[in-house]
């Protein structure tokens, strides 16, 4: 029997993701129509599975995965008007990426082997392992489909592509417009199937944190000594009495603090975020400036990653007269 199988985004609190929801009305339709299995898939994170040290092709029915909510899923998909709910257990956290979720997903597939498969348009993952999936099976990709007909429906791409029960071959749509949403079947109509999925992410990717940077020296007034004068005794002089007089911190990369022009907890590196009131830079710094920083350089050569400023001394002797027209001052 053909499949239909639908990629289930999981939002809050385990919740599955609205568009994904869409596609499994449309993937109800069409499936009632095809005479087709409909399968809504989810990928879960639980590293102490019993089943994960198994095959990829062993099947634990018994054990569901130890993941908060996953109850309330099964329920939701279940009302959604699923035959079956696939739960692929993964060891690797489940990120919206096709190096994070994409081995895991490549298993539920090559396990199913499904006719249609079904994202929601708007769904985190959809844009990322909708095409993907459709090179990966050699099936026609609709990137914003619509299910239409009663007895014999068609799902039919906004740019005239389509996909009817008597086409050959596989296709993969994105979901973009379907039949409501509202509850199918009750919770008691559905299987509940297992799959231990061993292989990870890929390991050449490193999945980072979207955090915010955390920001130094933010406030007040820093010097930035480059380290192709860091090793000059004079600028190096000029810099710390420029530092005194403007009551600023004066900081280095690791040249300068070999050189001991400046202490060794004030090294910035130039992926270094800075958000002070003013950054004055002295030779070929070259710093990270966040925030509504007045800048001022000081003999800079050659590139550097500060494309606005507010003055330029262009002579590494200016320094020194800076010091001494503040001195007078």
């Amino acid at each position: 029997m053909a499949a239909v199988l639908v990629h289930i985004d999981l939002g809050d609190a385990g919740r599955p993701d609205a568009s994904s929801l869409v596609a499994l009305a449309a993937g109800r339709h069409v499936a009632s129509s095809w005479g087709a299995t409909l399968y809504a898939a989810v990928l879960v994170h639980d590293p102490h599975h019993p089943s994960l040290g198994a095959h990829a092709d062993e099947i634990a029915q018994t054990s569901m995965p130890s993941v908060p909510g996953i109850a309330t899923t099964e329920g939701a998909l279940a009302r959604g008007g699923a035959d079956k709910i696939v739960i692929a257990v993964s060891r690797d956290p489940i990120a919206p990426l096709w190096s994070a979720i994409g081995n895991a997903w490549q298993g539920v597939v090559d396990h199913l082997r499904p006719r249609l498969v079904l994202f929601g348009a708007d769904a985190p993952s959809a844009s990322e392992l909708g095409p993907r999936t459709a090179a990966r099976i050699g099936a026609r990709l609709l990137l914003r489909a619509r299910a239409s007909g009663i007895d014999d429906v068609e799902l039919r791409d906004r740019d005239g592509g389509y996909a009817r029960s008597t086409d050959g071959g596989a296709a993969v749509a994105m979901i973009g417009r379907a039949a409501a949403t509202e509850q199918i079947a009750d919770d008691s109509d559905v299987d509940v199937v297992v799959l231990a999925m061993p292989g990870e992410r890929d390991p050449r990717v490193e999945l980072v944190t979207t955090t915010p940077a955390e920001i130094v020296h933010a406030g007040g007034a820093v010097l930035v000594l480059g380290d192709d004068v860091a090793s000059d005794p004079v600028i190096g002089a000029a810099a710390r009495r420029l530092a005194e007089l403007m009551n600023a911190e004066l900081v280095g990369g690791p040249d300068a603090v070999r050189a001991g022009t400046v202490a060794p907890n004030a090294v910035v590196e130039r992926i270094t975020p800075l958000a002070p009131e003013l950054c004055v830079t002295i030779g070929a710094a070259q710093v990270d400036i966040a925030g509504a920083t007045s800048v001022i350089k000081i003999g800079a050569a050659g590139p550097n990653r500060i494309t606005a400023v507010d003055g330029v001394l262009h002579g590494l002797a200016d320094v020194a007269q800076l010091v001494k027209k503040l001195e007078q001052a």
